[in-house]
């Protein structure tokens, strides 16, 4: 074997070493999030005694997300409305048209998108607007008198 033969099979060699080093990981890297099961938790609201029926409530929640190695503190505000009933909706305050906060507006009886006068009723449903469809709901839990929402992590 010439010194010349030698060196090409060397370079080529070390060149698939260098390459299978860093492209294997790199696929991992690619290919985890596909296998990551998305995480929910549940995320407490507060003594259901603090709702008063039909009269939608803003509530602020605070939570650990965890992104890769970096943990954030996250909010997100959800509409709590406990009719009369005694049923409990846990509405998102984000409209499902152009992704506006909607606030309650009692004059309206509704819940009112600024962005396109998208109006939304006290149980979520579309009342006007261009709104494709109605908000979407949390699902959620009462414990020993205290609201729970299950919010993805």
């Amino acid at each position: 074997m010439t010194r010349r033969k030698w060196l090409d099979k060397f370079v080529k060699m070390a060149a698939t070493v260098i390459a299978a080093v860093l492209g294997i990981p790199s696929l991992a890297l690619l290919a985890i999030p596909a296998f990551r099961r998305e995480q929910s938790l549940w995320v407490r609201v507060g003594p259901l005694s603090d709702f008063r029926p039909n009269e939608p409530r803003p509530v602020t929640l605070s939570y650990q997300r965890r992104d890769g190695w970096v943990i954030k503190t996250a909010r997100t505000t959800v509409y709590v409305v406990v009719f009369g009933d005694g049923k409990i909706k846990v509405l998102s305050n984000i409209c499902t048209h152009a992704n506006c906060a909607v606030r309650w507006e009692r004059s309206k009886e509704g819940f009112y998108c600024p962005c396109h006068d998208g109006l939304f009723a006290i149980d979520g449903s579309v009342k006007s607007g261009p709104p494709p469809r109605p908000l979407d709901e949390f699902q959620h839990k009462v414990e020993g008198g205290e609201l729970f929402v299950k919010l993805r992590g």
